[in-house]
This record gives C-alpha cells, sequence and structure tokens, in this order.
C-alpha cells in the first residue's frame, strides 16, 4: 500500500510539473502521452488536482494549473522571510545602480527566477516571472552555478549537456564553456554577454546563506551600454565587497 501512495503521488507531481512547463492549457490525451500514462489513470490524477483546487479546465476540457499553486509557491519562496531578508539589499544595488536587479535560487540542478526589483528591461513576451527557469550554460546566474561544481563534475556536466544557440553569442564550443566557468570561479561572478537575450548582459554575483554555503545570487540586468560602462569602472569590486559586508 505504501508503495502505491508513493507511486500515485509521484504520478500527481508529474502531472503538476508538466502543466508547470506548458505555456498553454493541455488536452488529456497529450498529457497521458508525454507522462507514459494510461488516459483513465491521467484522468483520475487530474480530477483529484481539480478537487484541491489546484487544476481547472476550460470548455473544450483542456487542462491548466490555477492561481492557487502560485499562491502554495509563493509561501514557499518566503520560508524564514527570506524575501524580506533579501529585499533591501535588492533594492539598493538597483537605486545606486540603476538597473533591474533579480534574486534567483539554486534547486537541485536548476536555476529558479525568484524576485525582480528595480528597472525593468522589456523584452515583451520573455519577461521574467517568478519560477522561471534559467538556462545554466547561458546565462549568468547559471554560470555562477556550474562554477560551484568540482572539476570532474563540471566536465562532466558540459559533456553531457546539449548546448543550443539562444543568440548568436551563446557559447556551444563545450572547450569555450568550460574555460568561461573557469573564468567565473577565479572572478567569483558570472556574466552573460546576450547569450540568452540580444539586447539584455548580466552579471551575477553568487549569495551564501550562514554556513557560507552558495544558495542562489542577485543577477544584475542591463543594456550592452551600460554594462559596458559598468565593467569598465569597479562595479564588480564595489559589489563583491558590499556582499561582504552585508554578510553574503
Amino acid at each position: 500500500m505504501a508503495a502505491s501512495n508513493e507511486s500515485t503521488l509521484q504520478r500527481t507531481f508529474s502531472v503538476v510539473e508538466y502543466l508547470s512547463r506548458e505555456k498553454r492549457k493541455v488536452p488529456l490525451q497529450e498529457l497521458a502521452g508525454a507522462l507514459c500514462l494510461t488516459s483513465a489513470a491521467a484522468h483520475r490524477l487530474l480530477n483529484g488536482l481539480m478537487e484541491l483546487g489546484y487544476v481547472d479546465q476550460d470548455e473544450n476540457k483542456r487542462y491548466y494549473l490555477t492561481y492557487k499553486v502560485y499562491k502554495v509557491a509563493g509561501k514557499s519562496l518566503n520560508r524564514d522571510n527570506f524575501l524580506q531578508d533579501m529585499s533591501p539589499y535588492m533594492n539598493y544595488f538597483a537605486m545606486r545602480y540603476g538597473c533591474e536587479v533579480g534574486l534567483t535560487v539554486f534547486a537541485d540542478d536548476t536555476i529558479i527566477h525568484v524576485l525582480n526589483v528595480g528597472r525593468n528591461i522589456n523584452l515583451g513576451k520573455d519577461c521574467l516571472r517568478p519560477g522561471q527557469v534559467f538556462p545554466l550554460y547561458c546565462s549568468a546566474p547559471g554560470k555562477a552555478f556550474l562554477a560551484q561544481m568540482a572539476p570532474d563534475a563540471l566536465s562532466r556536466w558540459i559533456e553531457e549537456s546539449a548546448l543550443l544557440p539562444h543568440t548568436i553569442r551563446t557559447i556551444i564550443d563545450k572547450q569555450q564553456l568550460y574555460q568561461e566557468i573557469r573564468r567565473t570561479r577565479d572572478q567569483g561572478y558570472g556574466v552573460s554577454e546576450g547569450e540568452l537575450y540580444d539586447i539584455v548582459y548580466a552579471v551575477a554575483f553568487p549569495i551564501h546563506d550562514q554556513s557560507g554555503a552558495a544558495i542562489g545570487t542577485f543577477n544584475f540586468r542591463m543594456l550592452p551600454e551600460t554594462y559596458q560602462e559598468n565593467m569598465c569602472s569597479t562595479f564588480t569590486e564595489d559589489v563583491q565587497r558590499a556582499l561582504e559586508n552585508f554578510g553574503l
């Protein structure tokens, strides 16, 4: 019975995760096929989630997550007053440098965007949203995450990963990426020079918990001209010094 309950729980969360990845409402047959479930099994799981208020369906019987999921996720993100503690530091940096500052967290092998403050860069439909996952190899926070890996683990991750070009500046040569992550480790911050979005340059500085473990980044997003000005000044040294003074 315990094994059966565990299996049902795993399948239920696989439905939630699949719907969260889709930017549209999903028909039953598509969801069942994607998760290797029978239509009957998928229907039972969806009905259970609908009864709890986490899933709904439209007039064409296509399924989608409700805002109740975001309510629960928001409470989880703010555990131990994490967002309230980080927001003043983010506001300080955003006002000082006149740019957009994002907070990302490390979760398993992913980088998740949590919060944004400051002047937003308009990307239209691609604007940042809480819960958005960054690709590791072409985002500044992702490079900061990869820089935490041991050399052997990093080499293995790069070798096993498919590096796809998001822009013409995306690094897709694996040896070049390895050197880029080594440079990130040495300098203590990650950069993305139009590698994820053409017009967005970013610098991500790791933030640490009380034990000194890196738990995420402050991600400074700028237009190219602002990035060039900052990188030609003492910007990175100033931010690193401030983070150290703040105990982050």
